[in-house]
């Protein structure tokens, strides 16, 4: 049975085995039998009160209801509506077993009814329903069968008509309970009494509460709920999360609440102000709390789908991350608003690349300022580890990562995703342009300093004539603090080494997760810039440990600066090493090549896969590129890993 919004017109479809007959004269077979093929002809009685429902109370027959009908032994027998519904009036049929015969009652519906014993009968009454405005559940109802095929079905409950205000955001669903009994459960009455006064909570052999389920809360919430028909006292209501935490407990009654049978009783609830927790995260919709774990400092980890967005909402206020400060999210990245498709280059179809970072710091920012929710766009559902610094107020910090199990094979990893910092690398002169504040990374800017200063090794805002080197907060947060850089600066996805005359090195820290002497392959993925960078590079074993063999692979590659330059994929293997096998000269060739000139925004990326033996927990890896006959090779560096064999 459904109630809705709608009015009945007399050309409403008087459909065949389900007729209204307040709009058409006919004369259906009315034989009425107690053994075998039975058929009734089922009204019910609509509310008295007005309600949304349809703002008369009013409802019709749903295709495929049930009613149960007793036997005079006590068992039940389903009948099933015949026809399309949508009428007032209905013909339910079916058939009693053979040897039984018809009772004296039916129950609507069929799932509501639990047993008969006489003139009593046992109901069920569900403890759990849908908030919603117009119900589609109508309660309980029962008829008396007595000797012709008229069946007319009385509510056996009240109802309630609940309008809440000042919802709390965080409730995902209500527990309604009350001290005077049963709000649901198995109620046992006589028949008489049912249709006279409607069930009471004292006729419960089996007590149950209440829930409302909430699919969608704004500030407001209306539902009809069923209930036994009795003067409440008070009905109490615990507000409860996704997490079945307690939101807030709030008496929606603090006076008698007479509910009587076949009625509805308004009850206007406004909710107590709840004060925000000063840290949570809201993932689609499904706020949890972060705990503090130091002064002002909140952590938490979290089961996430393949695609969705979330904010942190601050004392209640949501918060993304600032616009050009950092990924902005985890997997693959693609607003323009983070710093990684950098200086809008990509929207404007510039550039073929895309990111994909499983960790991401930056600063926030409210939504009302920058409009920016993290994004989360992975290969498949996974955790992820959240931790909010709220040290300065002024610009509150992210850092974000995936949770994955450690694999033991991996000896050294660093994929740089947390370098984010935009400039001329992506786009000469084009986008926003290469000033500090407009791509930071992590830490605020307090100047407006343009990059490749020489001398100046990170992109920090903080002038190059104070501070020649990355602070040591910054190095921290990057987690490079063990690293030693000779002219390195930030890039998307990549630390950059060199510039025109001047030359760069890094070097990774000590392979410390090497116990002994280890057999190992080493994975580096590394582009050249343009014609500038034509200068040999060089890798370099330092502390122990040799070359043994080696692959290069360049990816498939158009120059957009030259019609027609399109180059496949090549691959070369490196078939001898300098000074005792510690060294391998890069040179400028098909297999890692530059490009043709600054325009061409994405650069051919290399993959060199070397392997390397009598690796020790002294070992590092040094990438250095010195000034030549012409400059200093200019290099990207996107990934290094290294990995036992």
């Amino acid at each position: 049975m459904k109630k809705y919004i709608a009015i009945f017109a007399a050309a409403a479809a008087l459909l065949a085995g389900c007729k209204d007959y307040s709009y058409e004269t006919w004369t259906p077979d009315e034989t009425f039998s107690r053994t075998g093929e039975v058929s009734f002809l089922a009204t019910f009685e609509n509310l008295e009160t007005k309600a949304f429902m349809d703002e008369k109370g009013h409802g019709t027959w749903d295709r495929e209801d049930q009613i149960a009908v007793a036997c005079t032994d006590g068992t039940l027998v389903t009948f099933t509506l015949d026809g399309t519904g949508d009428t007032k009036r209905a013909i339910f049929k079916g058939t009693i077993p053979s040897g039984k015969e018809l009772g004296g009652v039916a129950v609507y519906p069929a799932s509501a009814a639990v047993s008969c014993d006489g003139s009593a009968v046992s109901l069920k009454v569900p403890g759990s329903y849908t908030a919603s405005v117009s119900s589609t559940y109508p309660g309980v109802m029962v008829a008396a069968i007595g000797n012709d095929w008229n069946l007319a079905f009385k509510q056996a409950l009240g109802f309630l008509k609940l309008t809440i205000s000042n919802y709390p955001a965080d409730a995902t669903r209500i527990l309604l309970s009350s001290p005077d009994g049963a709000l649901s459960g198995t109620f046992k009455c006589a028949v008489a009494d049912i249709l006279e006064r409607g069930i009471r909570p004292s006729d419960a052999i089996e007590k149950g509460d209440a829930e409302l389920l909430v699919k969608a809360a704004g500030k407001s919430v209306y539902a009809f709920l069923p209930v036994p028909a009795a003067d409440y006292s008070v009905i109490n209501a615990s507000f409860r999360d996704s997490k079945d935490a307690e939101v807030i407990n709030q008496t929606l009654s603090d006076y008698s609440t007479g509910v009587s049978r076949a009625e509805l009783h308004d009850m206007i609830v406004v909710c107590g102000e709840i004060q925000a927790p000063p840290c949570r995260i809201n993932i689609g919709g499904d706020r949890s709390v972060l705990q503090e774990v130091a002064t002002n400092v909140f952590e938490g980890e979290f089961e996430v789908p393949a695609s969705t967005s979330f904010t942190i909402e601050l004392d209640g206020t949501p918060y993304g991350f600032a616009t050009g400060s950092g990924a902005g999210g985890l997997g693959t990245i693609t607003s323009d608003n983070s710093a990684l498709p950098v200086a809008k280059i990509k929207a404007a179809g510039k550039s073929k690349r895309t990111y994909y970072v499983k960790r991401a710091i930056g600063t926030m920012a409210s939504t009302d300022v920058a409009n920016n929710p993290f994004t989360i766009n992975l290969e498949s559902p996974g955790k992820m580890h959240v931790r909010i610094d709220l040290s300065d107020p002024g610009a509150p910090k992210y850092s974000i990562n995936m949770v994955e199990t450690p694999d033991a094979a991996v000896i050294f990893h660093e994929d740089f995703d947390l370098c984010t910092m935009g400039g001329d690398y992506i786009a000469p002169a084009e986008g926003i342009g290469s000033k500090v504040d407009v791509y930071d990374g992590y830490l605020p800017a307090s100047a407006t300093v343009t990059q490749n200063v020489g001398n100046f090794p990170f992109d920090y805002p903080v002038d190059a004539s104070s501070a020649a080197e990355a602070l040591p907060e910054y190095m921290q947060a990057y987690g490079l603090q063990d690293w030693i850089f000779a002219y390195a600066a930030e890039r998307p996805g990549a630390m950059q080494l060199c510039a025109g005359a001047i030359a760069g090195a890094m070097t990774t820290p000590a392979f410390s997760a090497v116990q002994g002497s280890a057999d190992a392959v080493i994975e580096i993925e590394i582009a050249r810039f343009s014609t500038s960078s034509t200068d040999p590079v060089f890798l370099i074993l330092e502390n122990g440990g040799k070359f043994t063999t080696g692959t290069i692979t360049r990816d498939a590659y158009t120059a957009d600066s030259q019609a027609g330059a399109n180059f496949p994929e090549a691959t070369t293997t490196f078939s001898s090493f300098q000074a005792g096998d510690t060294t391998l000269e890069l040179e400028d060739n098909d297999y890692f090549p530059h490009s043709w000139n600054n325009a061409d925004i994405d650069k051919p990326i290399s993959h060199i896969r070397l392997e390397a033996s009598g690796l020790t927990s002294a070992t590092k890896l040094k990438i250095d590129c010195p000034k030549g006959a012409k400059n200093a090779p200019r290099i990207f560096v996107f990934d290094i890993k290294v990995t036992k064999k």
